[in-house]
Protein backbone atom coordinates (compact mmCIF):
# COMPACT_ATOMS: atom_id res chain seq x y z
CA UNK A 1 0.00 0.00 0.00
CA UNK A 2 0.99 3.62 -0.58
CA UNK A 3 0.22 6.42 1.86
CA UNK A 4 0.28 9.99 0.53
CA UNK A 5 0.40 12.99 2.85
CA UNK A 6 -0.47 16.46 1.53
CA UNK A 7 0.34 19.14 4.12
CA UNK A 8 -1.21 22.49 3.15
CA UNK A 9 -1.06 25.94 4.69
CA UNK A 10 -4.14 25.34 6.84
CA UNK A 11 -4.86 21.61 6.63
CA UNK A 12 -3.32 18.21 6.04
CA UNK A 13 -4.85 15.53 3.83
CA UNK A 14 -3.96 11.91 3.44
CA UNK A 15 -4.98 9.15 1.06
CA UNK A 16 -4.19 5.46 1.28
CA UNK A 17 -3.94 3.51 -1.98
CA UNK A 18 -3.74 -0.22 -2.63
CA UNK A 19 -1.27 -1.81 -5.05
CA UNK A 20 -3.56 -0.98 -8.00
CA UNK A 21 -3.71 2.68 -6.84
CA UNK A 22 -7.34 2.36 -5.82
CA UNK A 23 -8.17 4.68 -2.94
CA UNK A 24 -8.77 2.77 0.31
CA UNK A 25 -9.10 5.55 2.84
CA UNK A 26 -8.78 9.33 3.03
CA UNK A 27 -9.26 12.18 5.49
CA UNK A 28 -8.56 15.89 5.86
CA UNK A 29 -7.62 17.58 9.13
CA UNK A 30 -7.58 21.28 9.98
CA UNK A 31 -4.65 22.75 11.87
CA UNK A 32 -7.02 24.72 14.09
CA UNK A 33 -5.72 24.12 17.58
CA UNK A 34 -4.01 20.82 16.68
CA UNK A 35 -0.28 20.40 16.82
CA UNK A 36 1.21 18.32 14.03
CA UNK A 37 2.15 15.45 16.35
CA UNK A 38 -1.51 15.12 17.37
CA UNK A 39 -2.59 15.16 13.72
CA UNK A 40 -0.06 12.42 12.93
CA UNK A 41 -1.38 10.38 15.85
CA UNK A 42 -4.92 10.72 14.43
CA UNK A 43 -3.76 9.60 10.98
CA UNK A 44 -1.90 6.58 12.34
CA UNK A 45 -4.90 5.70 14.50
CA UNK A 46 -7.24 5.84 11.50
CA UNK A 47 -4.86 3.61 9.56
CA UNK A 48 -4.62 0.99 12.28
CA UNK A 49 -4.88 -2.41 10.67
CA UNK A 50 -3.12 -1.14 7.55
CA UNK A 51 0.12 0.21 9.06
CA UNK A 52 2.12 -2.98 8.48
CA UNK A 53 0.98 -3.04 4.83
CA UNK A 54 2.14 0.51 4.01
CA UNK A 55 5.37 -0.06 2.10
CA UNK A 56 5.75 3.46 0.71
CA UNK A 57 4.75 6.94 1.85
CA UNK A 58 4.91 10.17 -0.15
CA UNK A 59 4.70 13.81 0.88
CA UNK A 60 3.86 16.88 -1.16
CA UNK A 61 6.61 19.46 -0.64
CA UNK A 62 5.86 22.98 -1.87
CA UNK A 63 9.34 24.50 -2.16
CA UNK A 64 12.48 22.69 -3.24
CA UNK A 65 13.98 25.59 -5.18
CA UNK A 66 15.91 24.47 -8.23
CA UNK A 67 17.72 21.76 -6.25
CA UNK A 68 14.90 19.24 -5.95
CA UNK A 69 13.91 16.58 -8.46
CA UNK A 70 10.34 15.56 -9.19
CA UNK A 71 10.36 12.70 -6.65
CA UNK A 72 13.17 11.97 -4.17
CA UNK A 73 13.67 9.39 -1.41
CA UNK A 74 13.60 11.05 1.99
CA UNK A 75 17.25 11.19 3.00
CA UNK A 76 19.32 13.67 4.99
CA UNK A 77 20.20 15.66 1.81
CA UNK A 78 16.52 15.73 0.82
CA UNK A 79 15.54 17.05 4.25
CA UNK A 80 18.22 19.73 3.99
CA UNK A 81 16.67 20.94 0.72
CA UNK A 82 13.23 21.14 2.34
CA UNK A 83 14.68 23.01 5.34
CA UNK A 84 16.73 25.37 3.15
CA UNK A 85 13.67 26.64 1.31
CA UNK A 86 11.33 26.64 4.32
CA UNK A 87 11.73 30.43 4.84
CA UNK A 88 10.32 30.96 1.31
CA UNK A 89 7.29 28.73 2.00
CA UNK A 90 6.78 29.25 5.74
CA UNK A 91 3.19 27.98 5.75
CA UNK A 92 3.99 24.79 3.81
CA UNK A 93 7.53 23.41 4.21
CA UNK A 94 7.68 23.45 8.05
CA UNK A 95 4.44 21.42 8.44
CA UNK A 96 5.76 18.99 5.82
CA UNK A 97 9.00 18.57 7.78
CA UNK A 98 7.02 17.82 10.94
CA UNK A 99 4.80 15.35 9.10
CA UNK A 100 7.78 13.50 7.61
CA UNK A 101 9.58 13.25 10.93
CA UNK A 102 6.43 12.15 12.73
CA UNK A 103 5.53 9.43 10.24
CA UNK A 104 9.08 8.12 9.89
CA UNK A 105 8.92 7.53 13.65
CA UNK A 106 5.51 5.85 13.41
CA UNK A 107 6.24 3.90 10.21
CA UNK A 108 9.96 3.08 10.45
CA UNK A 109 9.86 0.19 7.97
CA UNK A 110 8.14 2.22 5.25
CA UNK A 111 10.04 3.85 2.36
CA UNK A 112 9.43 7.61 2.41
CA UNK A 113 9.48 9.91 -0.63
CA UNK A 114 9.23 13.67 -1.18
CA UNK A 115 7.37 15.02 -4.24
CA UNK A 116 8.31 18.62 -5.03
CA UNK A 117 5.94 21.23 -6.48
CA UNK A 118 8.79 23.31 -7.87
CA UNK A 119 10.38 20.50 -9.91
CA UNK A 120 7.82 20.80 -12.75
CA UNK A 121 9.07 24.35 -13.39
CA UNK A 122 12.77 23.63 -12.92
CA UNK A 123 13.67 24.36 -16.54
CA UNK A 124 11.65 27.52 -17.14
CA UNK A 125 13.19 29.71 -19.86
CA UNK A 126 15.51 32.41 -18.58
CA UNK A 127 13.22 35.09 -19.99
CA UNK A 128 10.38 34.01 -17.69
CA UNK A 129 12.31 33.00 -14.58
CA UNK A 130 14.55 36.09 -14.40
CA UNK A 131 13.44 39.03 -12.28
CA UNK A 132 14.51 42.50 -13.50
CA UNK A 133 16.66 43.32 -10.47
CA UNK A 134 20.42 43.53 -9.90
CA UNK A 135 21.58 40.12 -11.12
CA UNK A 136 24.52 39.94 -8.71
CA UNK A 137 22.08 40.24 -5.82
CA UNK A 138 19.66 37.83 -7.51
CA UNK A 139 22.44 35.27 -7.92
CA UNK A 140 23.73 35.69 -4.37
CA UNK A 141 20.32 35.02 -2.85
CA UNK A 142 18.99 32.62 -5.53
CA UNK A 143 16.16 34.97 -6.46
CA UNK A 144 14.31 33.64 -9.51
CA UNK A 145 10.88 32.40 -10.48
CA UNK A 146 10.49 28.89 -9.09
CA UNK A 147 6.78 28.25 -9.63
CA UNK A 148 4.46 26.15 -7.47
CA UNK A 149 1.47 23.80 -7.75
CA UNK A 150 3.69 21.88 -10.17
CA UNK A 151 2.16 18.55 -9.18
CA UNK A 152 -1.30 19.88 -10.06
CA UNK A 153 -0.21 21.52 -13.32
CA UNK A 154 1.64 18.35 -14.32
CA UNK A 155 -1.49 16.32 -13.50
CA UNK A 156 -3.58 18.55 -15.78
CA UNK A 157 -1.01 18.28 -18.55
CA UNK A 158 -0.91 14.49 -18.50
CA UNK A 159 -4.70 14.24 -18.44
CA UNK A 160 -5.26 16.68 -21.33
CA UNK A 161 -2.14 16.32 -23.45
CA UNK A 162 -0.31 13.05 -22.70
CA UNK A 163 1.44 13.18 -26.06
CA UNK A 164 2.65 16.75 -25.42
CA UNK A 165 1.45 18.25 -28.69
CA UNK A 166 -0.69 21.18 -27.50
CA UNK A 167 -0.46 24.73 -26.23
CA UNK A 168 -2.13 24.66 -22.82
CA UNK A 169 -2.98 27.18 -20.13
CA UNK A 170 -3.53 25.31 -16.87
CA UNK A 171 -5.33 27.03 -13.99
CA UNK A 172 -5.27 25.77 -10.41
CA UNK A 173 -7.85 27.63 -8.31
CA UNK A 174 -8.14 26.83 -4.63
CA UNK A 175 -7.03 28.32 -1.32
CA UNK A 176 -3.84 28.99 -3.25
CA UNK A 177 -4.14 29.71 -6.97
CA UNK A 178 -1.79 29.75 -9.94
CA UNK A 179 -1.82 29.66 -13.73
CA UNK A 180 0.76 28.24 -16.12
CA UNK A 181 1.59 28.30 -19.81
CA UNK A 182 2.66 24.92 -21.22
CA UNK A 183 3.97 24.48 -24.77
CA UNK A 184 4.13 20.89 -26.05
CA UNK A 185 4.62 19.50 -22.57
CA UNK A 186 7.11 22.12 -21.38
CA UNK A 187 6.08 24.89 -18.95
CA UNK A 188 7.28 28.25 -20.25
CA UNK A 189 5.79 30.54 -17.61
CA UNK A 190 3.79 30.44 -14.38
CA UNK A 191 2.22 33.03 -12.11
CA UNK A 192 3.75 32.06 -8.77
CA UNK A 193 7.37 33.07 -8.46
CA UNK A 194 10.14 33.27 -5.87
CA UNK A 195 7.53 32.30 -3.27
CA UNK A 196 3.87 31.16 -3.44
CA UNK A 197 2.82 34.79 -2.84
CA UNK A 198 3.02 36.06 -6.42
CA UNK A 199 0.35 35.85 -9.11
CA UNK A 200 -3.41 35.48 -8.70
CA UNK A 201 -5.33 36.73 -5.65
CA UNK A 202 -5.81 33.80 -3.28
CA UNK A 203 -7.87 32.98 -0.22
CA UNK A 204 -5.62 34.98 2.10
CA UNK A 205 -2.54 35.88 0.00
CA UNK A 206 -2.45 39.07 -2.04
CA UNK A 207 -0.92 37.82 -5.27
CA UNK A 208 0.49 40.53 -7.55
CA UNK A 209 0.80 43.97 -5.96
CA UNK A 210 3.04 46.98 -6.51
CA UNK A 211 6.23 46.26 -4.50
CA UNK A 212 6.22 49.85 -3.35
CA UNK A 213 3.06 49.03 -1.35
CA UNK A 214 5.12 46.63 0.76
CA UNK A 215 7.87 49.21 1.29
CA UNK A 216 5.34 51.94 2.07
CA UNK A 217 3.42 49.83 4.58
CA UNK A 218 6.63 48.55 6.19
CA UNK A 219 7.44 52.17 7.04
CA UNK A 220 3.89 52.90 8.22
CA UNK A 221 2.93 49.80 10.21
CA UNK A 222 6.20 47.83 10.38
CA UNK A 223 7.56 44.87 8.46
CA UNK A 224 6.00 42.21 10.68
CA UNK A 225 2.46 43.59 10.35
CA UNK A 226 2.94 44.13 6.61
CA UNK A 227 4.06 40.54 6.08
CA UNK A 228 1.13 39.26 8.14
CA UNK A 229 -1.30 41.38 6.13
CA UNK A 230 -0.18 40.31 2.65
CA UNK A 231 0.20 36.63 3.64
CA UNK A 232 -2.80 36.14 5.92
CA UNK A 233 -5.30 38.99 5.52
CA UNK A 234 -5.30 39.84 1.83
CA UNK A 235 -6.61 38.25 -1.37
CA UNK A 236 -10.30 37.35 -1.32
CA UNK A 237 -10.43 37.76 2.44
CA UNK A 238 -8.81 41.18 2.34
CA UNK A 239 -11.14 42.52 -0.34
CA UNK A 240 -14.35 41.09 1.09
CA UNK A 241 -13.50 41.91 4.68
CA UNK A 242 -15.46 38.82 5.71
CA UNK A 243 -14.18 35.57 4.25
CA UNK A 244 -11.71 34.14 1.77
CA UNK A 245 -13.78 30.99 1.28
CA UNK A 246 -15.21 31.00 -2.24
CA UNK A 247 -18.34 29.06 -1.29
CA UNK A 248 -19.17 31.66 1.36
CA UNK A 249 -18.45 34.55 -0.99
CA UNK A 250 -20.74 33.10 -3.68
CA UNK A 251 -23.55 32.91 -1.14
CA UNK A 252 -23.11 36.51 0.01
CA UNK A 253 -24.83 39.46 -1.66
CA UNK A 254 -22.78 42.39 -0.34
CA UNK A 255 -20.76 44.46 -2.80
CA UNK A 256 -17.30 43.70 -1.39
CA UNK A 257 -17.84 39.94 -1.59
CA UNK A 258 -18.94 40.35 -5.18
CA UNK A 259 -15.91 42.54 -5.87
CA UNK A 260 -13.54 39.92 -4.45
CA UNK A 261 -14.92 37.34 -6.90
CA UNK A 262 -14.73 39.76 -9.83
CA UNK A 263 -11.11 40.69 -9.03
CA UNK A 264 -10.06 37.04 -9.02
CA UNK A 265 -11.84 36.33 -12.31
CA UNK A 266 -10.58 39.53 -13.96
CA UNK A 267 -6.96 38.92 -13.02
CA UNK A 268 -7.16 35.28 -14.12
CA UNK A 269 -8.57 36.42 -17.46
CA UNK A 270 -5.66 38.89 -17.86
CA UNK A 271 -3.18 36.06 -17.30
CA UNK A 272 -4.91 33.93 -19.94
CA UNK A 273 -4.47 36.75 -22.43
CA UNK A 274 -0.82 37.20 -21.50
CA UNK A 275 -0.05 33.50 -21.70
CA UNK A 276 -1.90 33.12 -25.00
CA UNK A 277 0.48 35.79 -26.33
CA UNK A 278 3.51 34.03 -24.83
CA UNK A 279 2.43 30.69 -26.34
CA UNK A 280 1.51 32.16 -29.72
CA UNK A 281 -2.04 30.85 -29.35
CA UNK A 282 -3.76 28.38 -27.06
CA UNK A 283 -5.44 25.05 -27.77
CA UNK A 284 -6.93 24.36 -24.36
CA UNK A 285 -7.56 26.15 -21.05
CA UNK A 286 -7.69 23.62 -18.23
CA UNK A 287 -9.19 24.19 -14.79
CA UNK A 288 -8.48 22.25 -11.61
CA UNK A 289 -8.27 22.85 -7.87
CA UNK A 290 -11.30 22.93 -5.58
CA UNK A 291 -12.62 26.18 -7.08
CA UNK A 292 -11.52 25.58 -10.66
CA UNK A 293 -13.11 22.14 -10.71
CA UNK A 294 -16.03 22.93 -8.45
CA UNK A 295 -17.49 26.20 -9.73
CA UNK A 296 -18.98 26.49 -13.22
CA UNK A 297 -19.85 30.11 -12.46
CA UNK A 298 -16.23 31.06 -11.79
CA UNK A 299 -15.07 29.25 -14.93
CA UNK A 300 -17.70 31.08 -16.99
CA UNK A 301 -16.74 34.47 -15.55
CA UNK A 302 -13.08 33.84 -16.38
CA UNK A 303 -13.56 32.60 -19.94
CA UNK A 304 -16.39 34.93 -21.01
CA UNK A 305 -15.35 37.31 -23.78
CA UNK A 306 -12.39 35.18 -24.80
CA UNK A 307 -14.05 33.44 -27.76
CA UNK A 308 -11.64 35.19 -30.13
CA UNK A 309 -8.81 33.02 -28.74
CA UNK A 310 -10.67 29.93 -30.00
CA UNK A 311 -9.64 27.46 -27.29
CA UNK A 312 -11.32 24.43 -25.78
CA UNK A 313 -12.11 24.42 -22.06
CA UNK A 314 -11.45 21.34 -19.93
CA UNK A 315 -12.04 20.50 -16.28
CA UNK A 316 -9.86 18.08 -14.35
CA UNK A 317 -10.73 16.74 -10.92
CA UNK A 318 -7.89 17.62 -8.56
CA UNK A 319 -6.03 14.64 -7.14
CA UNK A 320 -2.49 15.58 -6.17
CA UNK A 321 -2.36 12.55 -3.91
CA UNK A 322 -2.95 10.10 -6.77
CA UNK A 323 -0.43 12.02 -8.89
CA UNK A 324 2.15 11.58 -6.12
CA UNK A 325 1.30 7.89 -5.72
CA UNK A 326 1.93 7.38 -9.45
CA UNK A 327 5.28 9.13 -9.14
CA UNK A 328 6.21 6.79 -6.29
CA UNK A 329 5.24 3.73 -8.32
CA UNK A 330 7.45 4.98 -11.15
CA UNK A 331 10.43 4.76 -8.78
CA UNK A 332 10.13 1.00 -8.42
Amino acid sequence: MILVINPGSSSIKYKLFDDQLEEIKSEKFSFSGDRMDKVIDKIVSQLSGHNDDIVKAGYRIVHGGDEAEDIMPVTLPTMKIIEKFAPLAPHHNPPAIEAIRGLIEKLPLTQHFAAFDTAFFKNLPAVSKTYPIDQKIASEYSIRRYGFHGISHGWMLEKIDPEHQKKIISIHLGAGSSISAIDNGKPIDTSMGFTPMEGLPMQFRSGDIDPEIVLFLSEKIGGKKTRDMIENHSGLSGISGTSGDMLELLERSDEMSKLAIEVLCYRTKKYIGAYAAALGGVDCVVFSGEIGFGSALIRKKITSGLDYLDFETAIIKPDEELAIAKKIVSQV
